[in-house]
């Protein structure tokens, strides 16, 4: 079965992970022992866009995915989005980091660029409901209703939130709205939101280097579905996005 992990991060963070760091070297060993075929690569905070696109551009050896962290504060961004736009896969937003809503009016020319251009953009979504709460993602997306938007940690990181937002979700019915695995944990009430969205719906990530793929590929493993719809969370949606992009 073809895994792609749809969330991992390359370089060094600043003072919120401690300055921890990894390599795309790194990266690339844990991908091959975990079975991973592929992966959305994004940069950590403190590691810009540019340095891990060039890391990246040209890798032989791994397949990566590029995805570009949208801070609006980032000087170098346009310029980097301007030069690089076509190989950048998808818009990564991370209202925790950036202390915006994903509805900020600073993020406006990013997600009318993403598109206008048809990049998917993965949104962080978080337990600081104020600012990160798949709340703010979802009035987003009936703004902007052709937007392909990921939903991070299945749009909250903990059960009570990620089930509430896969019955909105399940609400809205949108074609455009997937929910990202990326750092859970709880498998029973990860399969529940399977149940309610459908797997069509759920995309496979691991959220390395904060977490590893063998800890979370047996989760999906373990879901109570067919082995298509498996296939269709480890690869097949984010595959069909990035395609249609």
């Amino acid at each position: 079965m073809k895994i792609i992990d749809g969330h991992i991060h390359i370089g060094k963070w600043s003072n919120i992970f401690f300055n921890y760091e990894t390599t795309v070297s790194q990266a690339i060993d844990i991908m091959k022992s975990s079975g991973v075929e592929a992966a959305v690569c994004l940069p950590t905070d403190a590691t810009p866009n540019e340095k891990l696109f060039n890391e990246i551009k040209g890798q032989k050896e791994f397949k990566f995915y590029f995805a570009a962290w949208i801070n609006p504060e980032d000087k170098e961004l346009d310029g980097f989005l301007e030069k690089n736009l076509r190989g950048i896969s998808l818009f990564k937003i991370h209202p925790s980091v950036q202390k915006k809503r994903v509805t900020d009016n600073s993020y406006k020319k990013y997600i009318e660029s993403a598109l206008e251009n048809k990049k998917p953009v993965v949104i962080h979504c978080g337990r600081w409901k104020e600012v990160a709460s798949y709340e703010h993602a979802l009035e987003l997306s009936k703004k902007y209703p052709d937007l392909k938007i990921i939903l991070a940690h299945l749009g909250g990181d903990q059960p009570s939130l990620y089930l509430e937002c896969a019955s909105e979700v399940k609400k809205i019915n949108s074609n455009n709205i997937y929910l990202g695995t990326e750092s859970v944990r709880e498998f029973y009430f990860v399969n529940k939101v399977v149940k309610t969205v459908g797997a069509d719906k759920v995309i496979f990530g691991s959220d390395y280097n904060l977490g590893l793929p063998k800890m979370y590929i047996p989760i999906v493993e373990s879901l109570d579905i067919t082995e298509s719809d498996k296939e269709l969370i480890f690869s097949g949606n984010l595959l069909r996005i990035l395609n249609n992009a």
